[in-house]
């Protein structure tokens, strides 16, 4: 090699240097200033209204075709075989206010997702709209343009199945609210000690089942069921879409009622299932844990009494995210490295809805929420209205115990979403 070549590579070799060096030791600029007047499509809403309330439920499928994209785990897999999944949508009205909840049976929901949902329902960004992911790992993936994502276990990016994933919660969400009639409602929210959830991390687990259902003189309108356990029934090795126990929950519901049953994901980042006296194959178990969630679901509603369900409330806020922060877990020398190249996709902001109805309060949440953080009073609702991650307890979260090694923002992420306990 001439002279000149040896020197252009020396430097070159300097320069490449210097800056994984800068890389390694300078954390990226963070975004400042104000949160921006609209996020993922959706602004900061205040709504009330009285009595009367209106409830109206749909489902919609979601067709998936051989070679589809799944979710789930890192790296790539697609579907061996066509399957269908659902959209759910429950939508409530008290006056001017109108709150719509839907249920999606795919792994997340990323924010680029839930602003063409919006937009292909026609809905205002004002709207009042909590959209959660039952966070099935056998799921249709492809919902998010992002390489990150990609890798990390949502599956190639396809939108042409994004779409359709949209249209089909856009279509659920039409038909919910074409199909508003006057009705009373039914509410309970309780732990259940013998629940088949568990621990996987070592932290308390929420164990908590909340359930809503919307009723009139002709029967059941929808049924709202919130409990947090990861599903990861069907084992990673299946190429079949399935929507896990969430969708045998959903399904027996159904059966039941002759209506429209969301399943949503509670306070679940740490809880996993009970793995011990169960036999059988992935659907099989699937299908067995989720007939036990409809039928506590449906035993805990029976004695409750009916209500107005007013005051409907809901409200979005637009918040401000931490700077993107490695865990603890991570060697101190490569720990800002690995929290810059967080930074090259993590959202600077999010948005939040805590909706109020019957005497429940459902606090959604853009990440998947640890049991530590779950309280009396406020039923947490996970995989909601974007994906930030897992949101650990902050001490936990400082200290890189729990699920800390799987967070994006450190341990401030659960204060910035507003759902931080006081107590502990």
């Amino acid at each position: 090699m001439k002279a000149a070549g040896k020197r252009v590579l020396a430097g070159f070799l300097i320069a490449a240097g210097a800056a994984l060096l800068f890389f390694l030791a300078v954390p990226l600029a963070h975004p400042a200033g104000s949160v921006p007047p609209q996020v993922n499509g959706r602004t900061a809403v205040h709504l009330q209204g009285d009595a009367p309330i209106f409830a109206g439920a749909a489902r919609v499928p979601i067709e998936i075709p051989v070679g589809a994209p799944l979710a789930g785990y890192a790296g790539f897999r697609s579907a061996s075989s066509p399957a269908t999944l659902h959209a759910r949508a429950l939508a409530l009205r008290a006056g001017t206010a109108q709150v719509v909840l839907v249920s999606l049976e795919t792994l997340l929901v990323p924010g680029e997702l839930e602003a063409e949902v919006i937009r292909r329902a026609g809905l205002p960004s004002g709207s009042c709209l909590l959209l959660a992911a039952t966070h099935t790992h056998s799921g249709p993936g492809g919902t998010w343009n992002s390489l990150a994502a990609e890798l990390g276990g949502n599956g190639r990016y396809d939108p042409a199945l994004r779409d359709s994933i949209a249209q089909s919660a856009a279509d659920a969400i039409r038909l919910a609210v074409g199909a508003l009639r006057l009705a009373r409602f039914h509410a309970v929210s309780e732990r259940w000690p013998g629940g088949p959830a568990v621990t996987r991390s070592g932290g308390p687990i929420e164990g908590r089942l909340t359930a809503l259902q919307a009723r009139d003189d002709l029967g059941v309108i929808g049924t709202l069921v919130v409990y947090g356990m990861h599903p990861t029934v069907v084992p990673r090795s299946s190429r079949n879409p399935s929507g896990d126990w969430p969708s045998a929950a959903a399904r027996e519901i159904e059966h039941r009622t002759e209506a429209t049953a969301l399943i949503l994901q509670g306070a679940g980042g740490d809880a996993t299932w009970d793995r011990s006296g169960l036999a059988g194959d992935g659907p099989v178990l699937a299908d067995a844990l989720g007939s036990r969630v409809a039928e506590e679901a449906m035993n805990a509603l029976a004695p409750t009494p009916a209500l107005s369900g007013a005051p409907l409330r809901c409200e979005v806020r637009l918040v401000a995210l931490p700077a993107a922060s490695a865990s603890e877990r991570i060697p101190w020398p490569l720990r800002r490295g690995a929290s810059n190249l967080l930074a090259l996709f993590a959202d600077p902001y999010a948005a939040v809805a805590h909706i109020g109805v019957a005497g429940l309060d459902l606090a959604g949440v853009p990440g998947e929420p640890v049991g530590a953080l779950s309280r009396d009073g406020m039923q947490l609702v996970g995989l909601a209205d974007g994906y930030l991650g897992y949101v650990e307890d902050p001490r936990r979260a400082a200290m890189g115990e729990g699920e800390s090694a799987r967070t994006y923002y450190g341990p401030g992420l659960a204060s910035a979403l507003g759902i931080e306990r006081e107590d502990r």
